[in-house]
């Protein structure tokens, strides 16, 4: 049996992992899984520890004791602990790694390359010289470096690159396909192609997901997915409704991320004349100057300032 499947014992920690209940995946024991499993569940905790902006160094230690035979895993994971706790200064090992020899490999160096390294054009570079290497039973196993790849052409505005990848995804096996991580890329490729029937579509499984309970620690992850939802809020036209999940989003935490904020805005823009706009956009560069919505802005701008530059009477 696939302990991927929906009856095999990793489904629910995988489910859990990549809805961003980062505080429930790290409540479970080894114990609770089969040995063979083992390995994978340890992976999600450490991961969802560093997502959490904990220091995963001791489980990372515990993990070499129980796991002997795997130094390069351990070493890419403490590689990608330090980096958060420490900076890149710490450690070249994302600098140095030219090649992924394996799936986690690929995945956190590409993230690496993207957050880090600001290289979005090589992060593709890299997981596409990754994928080309795989033989077809491997991809069907390994659809997280797909997953981060789409996501990736379309923050590039690469529509038709992503819609390759999506349909080599659906060329893919049913079994490969059965399982959120296709469920999140499917969303996403469907909430761009418009229309009320497919953003619905979008809508519906970030609603499920959030229906299901999330603990009171796992606020990070729930905020996460409203922000999610609150995207596809406004694609739908409902601004009331928008509105209703940021209120719900202000009661779960203080703390202000970019794509939040560049939501605020689109809101604010739609129902009040961008009354709070200018403020929101301030805040917006204290939290990360390089955001989209800022370069978008800047652009703007410069070609309004070109036109009135033109036009101007001497």
């Amino acid at each position: 049996m696939d302990a991927f499947s929906d009856s095999g014992e990793l489904y629910t920690i995988r489910y859990q992992f990549y809805t961003n209940q980062y505080h429930k995946v790290k409540s479970y024991s080894l114990e609770e899984f089969s040995e063979e499993n083992q390995l994978k569940v340890f992976e999600f905790q450490i991961r969802s520890t560093v997502a959490l902006d904990q220091d995963a160094s001791q489980l990372i230690e515990q993990g070499k004791t129980r796991f002997p035979d795997n130094e390069e895993f351990f070493q890419l994971l403490q590689a990608w602990n330090d980096l958060h706790d420490f900076g890149t200064d710490d450690s070249t090992y994302f600098e140095d790694l030219k090649q992924a020899k394996f799936e986690l490999q690929a995945i956190l160096a590409s993230l690496y390359l993207v957050k880090f390294a600001k290289d979005i054009d090589q992060s593709i570079k890299f997981l596409t010289d990754y994928i080309d290497k795989l033989n077809n039973l491997q991809k069907y196993n390994e659809i997280e470096v797909f997953l981060i790849l789409i996501q990736l052409y379309f923050i590039k505005g690469n529509f038709k690159q992503a819609t390759f990848i999506f349909k080599v995804l659906n060329s893919f096996p049913d079994f490969s396909r059965d399982n959120i991580i296709y469920q999140i890329i499917e969303s996403w490729y469907i909430s761009i192609q418009n229309g009320t029937d497919n953003v619905n579509n979008s809508y519906s499984l970030y609603d499920e997901v959030l229906s299901n309970s999330y603990s009171d620690d796992d606020n990070k992850g729930k905020v996460h997915n409203l922000t999610v939802l609150l995207v596809l809020t406004l694609q739908l036209k409902h601004y009331p409704e928008a509105q209703e999940v940021l209120d719900q989003i202000s009661t779960l935490t203080d703390e202000k991320n970019a794509d939040l904020i560049a939501n605020q805005i689109t809101l604010d823009r739609l129902v009040n004349y961008g009354q709070e706009t200018n403020g929101l956009l301030a805040e917006l560069k204290k939290v990360n100057v390089e955001h989209e919505l800022i370069k978008d802005e800047e652009s703007k701008n410069e070609i309004f300032d070109a036109i009135v530059a033109k036009y101007q009477t001497v």
